[in-house]
């Protein structure tokens, strides 16, 4: 048994595999493609060692090194990977761009009879696949986009429709960040650009339906930035205004955000941040902090909404001049459905539409 090359477009029409990534634990932190699992061949210290030496003295000495410190491990490598397989899977290995690593492994695992492929060009094959997908935009579906001020439960407005059958994107999900400057607060370290952009890519070709939701995003969600092709859609798409009053709003953010949990952040952010002296003022500030230091948390968010985000988002609304549907959002699973009936009535009048036009341009 042998192995052979999988170019990443054969690689990324088989959707039953198991793809292992043989780089250096920290090149797979930093990259990796959704799904993959980590067995490196080298650690970092002997990645870093290896290419100092192949710098110094040369690629025959560096493979000679590299060979040496690797050669222990083949058992417990084959054997890791081994037992990685899954029945009906396709085997996949690769390394950066499909060079040393990627064919050492594929070569040990052939002498063991077992079955695999390894991925032509490597990962960085694979990822300008992702950026020419994304230049391209040949996607099929046509976006509607969730807008409104900040909590009116975009995001729970989101999760209704999934529910409901609907194909859902959520961008802050992915970015693991809910896109304000206090959207980090809670939620851990975000993925790397490439690995959001890899995440994006494998999502956006899960959808079946003609219509996709979002939410309306700025290019930026904390650290990510959206692609190109995406700001287009979201700017064009139809869009849905979310409206909800301002104690439900309160309630929802308290209850998301867990505010006197976070004190010492958030406390940090209103210091630190110079937008919000300059929108706010320094006596607005000191009434801010004073409401965390006294853990009067609904004081605290009811404030920031009515002074800072309201303000600020509401011109943007009022630029918008004209939506396309609006909605009440303080009961999530009612504006949910409503969207879904709405949708509904528009796919039946453009469907009517087509036909009228078909019978007056049909011969007689």
């Amino acid at each position: 048994m042998t192995w052979r090359e999988l170019s990443a477009e054969k690689f990324n029409s088989i959707k039953a595999k198991v793809i292992v990534d043989v780089r250096s634990p920290c090149e797979f932190v930093s990259e990796s493609i959704p799904g993959a699992i980590n067995i490196p061949l080298l650690s970092d210290e002997e990645r870093a060692e290896v290419g100092k030496v192949y710098k110094e003295k040369g690629e025959f000495r560096a493979r000679r090194l590299a060979l040496g410190l690797v050669a222990p491990r083949i058992p417990e490598i084959v054997d890791r990977i081994s037992a990685s397989k899954k029945e009906n899977h396709t085997l996949v290995v690769h390394c950066w761009r499909g060079g040393m690593r990627s064919e050492a492994v594929v070569s040990f695992l052939s002498l063991m009879g077992i079955d695999c492929w390894r991925l032509t060009g490597g990962y960085k094959a694979w990822r300008r696949c992702v950026m020419d997908d994304f230049e391209a935009d040949t996607y099929p579906f046509k976006v509607v986009v969730l807008d409104g001020l900040t909590g009116v439960g975009k995001t729970e407005v989101l999760k209704a429709l999934e529910a409901i059958g609907l194909d859902v994107l959520d961008l802050e999900a992915i970015a693991n960040h809910r896109g304000s400057i206090f959207g980090g607060i809670g939620l851990g370290q975000q993925p790397t650009q490439k690995d959001f952009d890899g995440f994006l890519w494998e999502r956006l070709r899960t959808f079946s339906n003609d219509c996709v939701f979002l939410e309306a995003e700025s290019r930026k969600i904390g650290s990510v930035r959206l692609p190109e092709f995406l700001m287009e859609r979201i700017k064009y798409g139809t869009r849905i205004l979310l409206e909800s009053n301002l104690s439900c709003r309160v309630e929802r953010i308290s209850r998301d955000y867990h505010i006197l949990d976070h004190k010492e952040a958030l406390l940090d952010l209103l210091g630190r941040v110079r937008i919000f002296k300059e929108r706010l003022g320094h006596e607005k500030l000191r009434e801010l902090s004073d409401a965390l230091e006294e853990d009067r948390g609904d004081d605290f968010i009811e404030s920031m909404l009515r002074d800072y985000y309201d303000p600020l988002y509401s011109r943007h609304i009022r630029r918008r001049a004209e939506y396309d549907l609006t909605v009440c959002s303080d009961d999530p699973l009612a504006a949910a459905a409503a969207i879904k009936e709405w949708c509904l009535d528009n796919a039946r009048s453009g469907l009517s539409a087509s036909i009228e036009q078909d019978k007056k341009t049909a011969p007689r």
